[in-house]
């Protein structure tokens, strides 16, 4: 079954180069194809907020003000340091800030670059906000005073004439002492698991493929730039596509939850905002539970290589059950509630391969399944030995449950 996806994506080079093989078809997407529309950032934030897409690129200030309804896919992400936006002026104004009198343009009232100015310049004009490639000509038309600056623009505002008064993203990363997340991937939260899993994997793979053929992307990176110049397009892609762009990762992570943290704190978001982000199916932590009356045989099995378990259901079913992290205790709840000693075995997710199975399961929620016997010395990364307590309760260990990084 294919499952047809409403993709939205940036005409900046760093989205059409991660997107050039899903644009072209030089990769195969299983059982997903994707509606590419590609547009201006602020055009994006404004269809995602009225729900035309199913996933796509947006400002992480938008994402946070719809953070019940999106999630972060991990890879995708303009977030780092040196890439922020500029407030640019004409050269007679160089050495002024922004006063309650000043004309200020925005690229987009949903921007990061929006939240940024008014974090910086909370008694500054309030900005107009207009396409982010009308800004410099507006400014060299004496149109407005200040500009607040995005993409390929920051390579060339000098040539043009402009100067910048302030580097925002400089004042982020003095201030906040981490990355900057600008814009990332989000998927709406309706989508399946699998479905979603499978929109992560291929727009991995489209990127990891434009790593790989770096020359071929660049028709497809000009054909929507707003700067034609060969070397401005790939400075672009150097400075917005990087390791976080890849996998946002524990500092990304921390990255995102300040910038929320920030924005609670300036009055731009209601208290407790935080954005989920998706983990790969292939990434998450699986565990098995076995019950008291097996964990001799288990141990068993542990201490010789060529011996291999398998719980009673297995010969039945012709699979393991397993659970994530989070369905431990309603595992546990409705599996054991006469059981006093269970053995809790984590698995090495990455190793089990194609025998690895996600399936819809109790609530129609993914479990994991694994189709073959359990080989312990191979399979298994850790052991904790859960034991009923006073309170009749058998609680997972809270380093189980911590968020992964």
């Amino acid at each position: 079954m294919t499952t047809r996806i409403h993709l939205g994506l940036s005409t900046c080079p760093n989205d059409t180069y991660l997107a050039h093989a899903l644009l072209t078809g030089a990769i195969e997407t299983p059982g997903i194809e994707f509606d590419i529309e590609l547009l201006d950032v602020q055009t994006l934030n404004e269809r995602l907020a009225k729900g035309h897409f199913d996933v796509a690129k947006a400002s992480y200030h938008l994402a946070l003000r719809m953070a019940d309804e999106l999630v972060v896919l991990p890879t995708g992400s303009a977030l780092g340091f040196g890439n922020g936006p500029l407030l640019l002026a004409r050269g007679e104004l160089t050495g002024t800030l922004p006063g309650p009198g000043s004309k200020v343009l925005c690229p987009g009232e949903d921007t990061t670059a929006t939240l940024l100015y008014r974090m910086f310049h909370p008694d500054g004009a309030e900005p107009k906000q207009v396409v982010f490639s009308d800004i410099m000509p507006a400014l060299l038309a004496g149109k407005a005073d200040f500009g607040v600056c995005i993409h390929e623009g920051r390579f060339t505002y000098e040539e043009s004439g402009l100067v910048c008064v302030e580097d925002l993203g400089a004042s982020w990363e003095g201030s906040a002492t981490c990355p900057l997340p600008l814009g990332g991937l989000f998927a709406r939260r309706g989508l399946e698991e699998r479905t979603m899993d499978a929109v992560q994997s291929a727009l991995h793979a489209s990127l990891l493929y434009a790593d790989s053929h770096r020359d071929e992307t660049l028709p497809t990176m000009l054909a929507n730039a707003q700067e034609l110049e060969e070397s401005v397009v790939w400075s672009h892609v150097d400075l917005y596509v990087n390791g976080w762009t890849r996998r946002l990762g524990p500092q990304g992570k921390r990255a995102i939850q300040r910038l929320a943290q920030r924005a609670q704190a300036a009055g731009a978001l209601p208290a407790g905002t935080r954005l989920e982000i998706f983990e790969p199916l292939h990434q998450r932590r699986t565990f098995h539970l076995v019950p008291e009356g097996l964990i001799t045989t288990f141990e068993a099995a542990s201490a010789r290589e060529e011996l291999t378990f398998e719980p009673p259901a297995y010969a039945d079913e012709g699979f393991i059950h397993l659970s994530q992290a989070a369905q431990l205790a309603g595992t546990l709840d409705l599996h054991f509630a006469g059981v006093d000693r269970v053995l809790l075995v984590e698995l090495e997710t990455a190793t089990l391969g194609p025998s690895l199975k996600w399936e819809p399961s109790r609530a129609g929620a993914l479990f994991p399944h694994l189709y073959r016997p359990l080989c312990p010395t191979e399979d298994v990364i850790g052991t904790w030995l859960l034991s009923r307590s006073a309170e009749g309760t058998l609680d997972v260990p809270s380093d189980v449950l911590a968020p992964p990084e």
